[in-house]
């Protein structure tokens, strides 16, 4: 067997050769990356101010606390009406998550194995 022939060679209806997809992978990689250096913006710099978090307008660099709440509220006030409706499921009793948990990977096992197709 030639070289050509090990490298192309191929099965009745299926193409499956590790080396040209690994090129393949690495020819898609560098054109993305290339296409990233072209499109992507060109005013971040690493290392500056750019880098650090904004605090609210404060420059000093603080150890806040801040609340989940306060920091996730629009997202929070978006899911309000779902919200409203898990807060009287949560009553903080570790064996309910547990249940709620292992029900939910059940259904997601069944689902993607067929079981309830």
């Amino acid at each position: 067997m030639t070289a050509h022939e090990y490298i192309w060679k191929t099965m009745p209806g299926i193409h499956w050769n590790p080396l040209v997809l690994l090129a393949l992978f690495i020819i898609i990689a560098l054109l993305i990356a290339f296409a990233g250096k072209l499109f992507f913006r060109a005013d971040y710099h690493k290392g500056t101010d750019q880098v650090k978090p904004f605090n609210s307008g404060n420059l000093d660099e603080i150890d806040y606390n801040v609340k989940s709440s306060n920091l996730y509220w629009g997202f929070r006030k978006a899911l309000d009406f779902y919200y409203r409706g898990v807060d009287s499921l949560h009553n903080g009793d570790l064996n309910d998550y547990m249940k709620w948990l292992a029900f939910t990977v059940s259904i997601c096992l069944l689902l993607i194995g067929g079981g309830l197709l």
